[in-house]
């Protein structure tokens, strides 16, 4: 199937879910009573609720990971709205060979369908949560433990934006159809974000299908380089910052004044942007060590509940608990809700552990 068929065939998708959708939103939407909805047209299509400047992004990551093509999302984003969370972002990951390849797609088994992403869009909206779409590149076959996307070095730049500016392209016209607030553009693709000659014609492109904000999430070491910042609407930072050596001591006061230190720098770092900036990605796994290599998804480790909750509650203490300096934050996402969780599990869901109440506690005060 070739673009065109594919483009055409997904905006028939969109249309059939949005006619669904028109009869269930909820009023706050302005949508039209169901009895007033005569043959589709545009002035019925939902369209994504205009937030103003001050709205802080209260959010959970959720990443759209199951394999199994039955799973609903649902009851995790009701949980996710339970815990006082008003946006989600919606994880999909676009997967290419290894580092120096040129064409990406939606892996056939790891990565959500479209028609799988426009339901949990509806179903987020459901809950009462804004989406954030936040497409993350993955690599299927590695050569090397070192590449990943924050390594990319595809054989032909030209041929990579392409293919990579397609498939945003088509996320773009589904969040616009479906509702969604926000569009992540990119993430931690710190080789690329400097190519400001390939990414400013892909945006303007962009900016035609997609109505709201369009975001660049950078990596935690390299955000003070991301020029792609100068061409975006909101300003994202991945929060994986070592807080400790690994010998170094994991109590909430040590981590708490390596925070401090590190809000400062990100604080003076971002002044020069005069746009929101964002927490992209904020997680810990819970496992021992986790505070000293936050980024670090090598699965197994020793469990340890408590030094995920140590570690939300350092960043709670130096960003969103009261007594301090107002801060510049205009939103965060608490990564990552997807797993079963539990406290025998070392992954980055909070669910089942302690470190739930802190997470409760940073969206409320937030």
């Amino acid at each position: 199937m070739n673009r065109r068929h594919a483009f055409a065939a997904l905006t028939g998708l969109c249309l059939a879910f949005l006619l669904v959708m028109a009869a269930r939103i909820p009023a706050a939407r302005s949508l039209p009573a169901k009895d007033q909805i005569g043959e589709p047209s545009l002035s019925t299509l939902p369209v994504p609720t205009p937030e103003t400047p001050d709205v802080k992004q209260r959010g959970v990551a959720l990443g759209l990971f199951a394999e199994d093509v039955s799973f609903s999302y649902e009851p995790m984003l009701k949980e996710i709205a339970a815990l006082g969370a008003t946006h989600v972002s919606l994880i999909v990951p676009l997967y290419q060979t290894h580092a120096a390849s040129t064409v990406l797609k939606l892996h056939t088994r790891l990565s959500p369908s479209l028609e799988a992403i426009a339901d949990a869009i509806r179903l987020a909206r459901r809950a009462g949560l804004e989406v954030t779409l936040f497409p993350i590149v993955r690599l299927s076959e590695p050569r090397n433990p070192k590449e990943w996307r924050g390594t990319l070095a595809p054989a032909n730049r030209d041929a990579w934006f392409a293919s990579y500016g397609g498939l945003l392209a088509d996320l773009a016209s589904l969040g616009a159809l479906t509702g969604a607030s926000r569009l992540v553009v990119g993430s931690e693709l710190s080789t690329l974000d400097g190519d400001l000659a390939r990414w400013r014609p892909l945006l303007e492109r962009i900016r035609a299908l997609f109505p709201g904000p369009l975001m660049y999430s950078a990596n935690w070491d390299h955000y003070q380089d991301a020029r792609l910042f100068e061409l975006v609407d909101e300003v994202g930072v991945v929060a994986y910052f070592k807080l400790r050596e690994p010998d170094g001591p994991s109590d909430v006061p040590a981590l708490t004044a390596r925070w401090r230190s590190l809000r400062r720098e990100i604080e003076t770092s971002l002044a020069a942007y005069d746009k929101p900036f964002v927490f992209s990605e904020l997680g810990y796994r819970s496992r021992s060590g986790s505070t000293a290599a936050p980024w670090d998804e090598v699965k197994a480790g020793v469990p340890d509940v408590q030094e995920q909750a140590r570690a939300f509650e350092a960043f709670r203490a130096a960003w969103t608990a009261g007594g301090q300096a107002p801060s510049r934050l205009a939103g965060l996402y608490l990564w990552n809700w997807y797993g079963y969780g539990g406290p025998e599990t070392t992954g980055y869901t909070p669910r089942g552990k302690p470190a739930v109440d802190v997470v409760r506690q940073i969206l409320d005060e937030l």
